[in-house]
C-alpha cells in the first residue's frame, strides 16, 4: 500500500483505534499502549495489503489480533506475580478464554440486538428457543427456505458486526430535551404533540435523522437503543408522517429549530430588538395623557400600552406569511393536525439540556380578540412569562369575563363568580381590567399607530430573517416549509422578545398578584 495513502488513513483513523482500545480496556493508560500496538502492527502489516478498498476490514482485524495478544500477555504478566492459593479449583478454562468468551457474548448480543425485525426473529427462534426451521417457518408463517435465508443473512451480518467498532453516539447518553408543536385550522387538546414532551425517544429519533438518511440500525446506535424498543416508534412516526422511509433509511419529515439555528437566529435578533424597544419608548404620544386615569399606576398603564401595539401588529402583518412565502402547507403531516380534518404546521424544537426546574419561557397564550359567545365583546389576552403569577387568562374564560365587562356580572353562575373574584379578575362585582368602548378602542389605534408601526416592522424583520435561517438549516426535501414555518413561529417570537426586553431595561414590571396587566374587554 502506498506510504502516502497508509499516512492519511491512518490519520483518519487514529480516533477511532484510540476509541476501540479504550471501550475494551476503560483505562486511558492501557488504551494509549493498545492504541499504539495497534498502529504499530497497521504499519508493519500494510505491505501486505494489495487491494486499498479493503483496508478497513484489515485494519479491525489486526486490531482485534493485537487486543487479544495485549490480554495474553497481561494475564501472563498476572499469574506470575499471583501467589497460588491451595483452595483454589483447577478450572479448565483459563482467565483469558472467559474475559475474551464474555467479550464476544457482549458483542454476539450487541450485533442481536441490530437485526432487523426478520432476520432477529428468526436468529432468535433456531439458535436460542432451538425450534427447526419447519418450525421457525410456521411459526413465522414464512417458508422453509426463507427462514435458511434469513439465518445465512442473520450469520453473515452478525459476523461482520462483531469485527467492526461501534461507538453510541452522544444521544445514548445525553438526549436531547425536544419539544413539539402546531398550529392549525382545526381545534384540539394537543395530546398527540404533548406527547413529545413527555418521551425522550421520538423526538431524538426525529433529531438523529433530521440532517441525512439514517438507517434504523444508525438510529439504534446514536440513541443506544436496542432495535425492538425502536421499531414500535419509528412506526408511529411514519403514520403520522414526521418521518418517511426511502429502501430502509430514515429522514425527518418536519421543520427543526435545533440548537444551531435558534442560536443564530436570536443572535442576529438581539440588537434590532434593542433598538426597536428604544424607539418605542423614545415615541411621544397621546395615550398617558388621555387615558393614564384609567389605571391605578403607571406600570398598569404601558402594559396595557405594549398590549395593543402587539394586537394591532399582528393584525398588520396578518397576510404577510401567504404574500411572502406562499401558502399553508396542507399535505403530509400537515393535513393530519389533531387527527386530520384540518390543515396547519408542525414543528419540532431541540433545547438545552437543563439541570433542575427549567422557567416557562415565551408566550403562555395569544388571544388576539376572542369573541364571546353573545358577540357583546371580545377579549385580547396575552399571557407572558412576567405576567404568569397576576394574570393566565385561558379561553374558556372568555364569556364570563365579557359578561364581568358589560356589568352583567350578577347573572354569571356562582362558581364562575367565585372563581373570578378569587383570581381577582372582579372586585366588588366590578371588571379589575381595562374595559374599552369601540368609539374608544378606534381612537386608541390613532394614537398609537407609530409605536404599533415600529413592531409591526419588528414583526416583519424577524419574519424574514428567521425565514432565511431556518430554510437555510434545513434539509433540502423540507426547505421551503422550512422557511414558512420559521416565518410563522418566529412571527409570535418577535412579540416575545419585545416584552423581554422592554422587562430587561425596566420600562415594563412586575405586577402584584390582583392585577391584570395585558387583558382588556372591547365592547362591541
Amino acid at each position: 500500500m502506498d506510504s502516502i495513502k497508509l499516512e492519511k488513513m491512518i490519520t483518519e483513523n487514529m480516533k477511532s483505534i484510540f476509541g476501540f482500545a479504550l471501550t475494551r480496556l476503560g483505562n486511558v493508560n492501557d488504551a494509549e499502549y493498545l492504541a499504539s500496538d495497534i498502529l504499530y502492527e497497521i504499519i508493519r502489516s500494510a505491505k501486505n495489503l494489495k487491494d486499498e478498498e479493503r483496508f478497513y476490514g484489515f485494519m479491525w482485524k489486526i486490531a482485534e489480533n493485537v487486543y487479544v495478544d495485549f490480554l495474553r500477555k497481561r494475564s501472563k504478566i498476572a499469574n506470575r506475580t499471583t501467589e497460588l492459593d491451595e483452595n483454589i479449583a483447577d478450572e479448565t478454562e483459563s482467565a483469558l478464554e472467559k474475559i475474551i468468551k464474555k467479550e464476544d457474548l457482549n458483542l454476539l448480543r450487541r450485533e442481536l440486538s441490530l437485526l432487523s425485525k426478520q432476520y432477529r426473529d428468526a436468529t432468535v427462534l433456531y439458535y436460542i428457543e432451538n425450534l427447526s426451521c419447519s418450525e421457525v417457518a410456521k411459526k413465522l408463517q414464512i417458508s422453509t427456505e426463507m427462514v435458511k435465508y434469513y439465518l445465512f443473512r442473520a450469520r453473515k451480518i452478525i459476523r461482520e458486526g462483531m469485527n467492526m467498532e461501534r461507538l453510541y453516539g452522544e444521544k445514548s447518553y445525553r438526549p436531547n430535551i425536544f419539544e413539539i408543536d402546531f398550529w392549525g385550522t382545526k381545534a384540539g387538546d394537543g395530546c398527540e404533540y404533548r406527547d413529545f414532551q413527555k418521551r425522550k425517544i421520538k423526538g431524538n429519533i426525529l433529531l438523529a435523522a433530521y440532517y441525512s438518511p439514517v438507517t434504523i440500525q444508525e438510529i439504534s446506535i446514536e440513541l443506544g437503543v436496542a432495535l425492538p424498543y425502536l421499531e414500535d416508534e419509528i412506526k408511529l412516526l411514519i403514520d403520522r408522517q414526521y418521518l418517511v422511509c426511502d429502501n430502509g433509511r430514515y429522514l425527518t419529515n418536519i421543520p427543526i429549530f435545533t440548537l444551531d439555528c435558534t442560536k443564530t437566529i436570536d443572535g442576529k435578533m438581539k440588537e434590532l430588538t434593542k433598538a426597536t424597544a428604544e424607539r418605542f419608548i423614545s415615541v411621544a404620544d397621546e395615550f398617558e395623557a388621555c387615558f393614564g386615569e384609567r389605571f391605578s399606576n403607571e406600570n398598569l398603564a404601558r402594559w396595557q400600552k405594549i398590549l395593543l401595539c402587539l394586537h394591532w401588529s399582528l393584525i398588520d402583518t396578518e397576510n404577510d406569511l401567504s404574500t411572502n412565502h406562499g401558502e399553508l402547507p396542507n399535505d403530509g403531516p400537515y393535513s393530519l393536525v389533531n387527527g386530520g380534518g384540518g390543515s396547519g404546521i408542525i414543528w419540532g424544537r431541540s433545547t438545552e439540556n437543563v439541570v433542575g426546574d427549567k422557567l416557562p419561557s415565551g408566550i403562555q397564550g395569544i388571544y388576539n380578540g376572542a369573541p364571546s359567545g353573545d358577540s357583546r365583546g371580545s377579549v385580547v389576552a396575552m399571557n407572558f412569562r412576567q405576567t404568569l403569577n397576576a394574570q393566565h387568562f385561558e379561553g374558556q374564560m372568555t364569556d364570563p369575563i365579557v359578561c364581568t365587562a358589560v356589568d352583567c356580572f350578577d347573572y354569571l353562575p356562582n362558581d364562575w363568580k367565585e372563581r373570578l373574584t378569587k383570581l381577582g379578575y372582579t372586585y366588588n362585582g366590578k371588571a379589575n381590567f381595562a374595559v374599552w368602548t369601540a368609539e374608544e378602542y378606534d381612537k386608541l389605534r390613532e394614537i398609537l399607530s407609530e409605536c404599533t408601526s415600529i413592531v409591526s416592522e419588528l414583526n416583519r424583520k424577524t419574519s424574514e430573517i428567521s425565514a432565511n435561517v431556518t430554510a437555510d438549516l434545513a434539509p433540502t426535501h423540507i426547505r421551503k416549509t422550512a422557511e414558512y414555518v420559521g416565518a410563522f413561529v418566529y412571527r409570535f417570537n418577535s412579540i416575545e422578545n419585545l416584552v423581554n426586553t422592554l422587562f430587561d431595561i425596566g420600562w415594563l414590571k412586575v405586577t402584584n398578584d390582583k392585577e391584570k396587566p395585558a387583558i382588556c374587554v372591547v365592547k362591541s
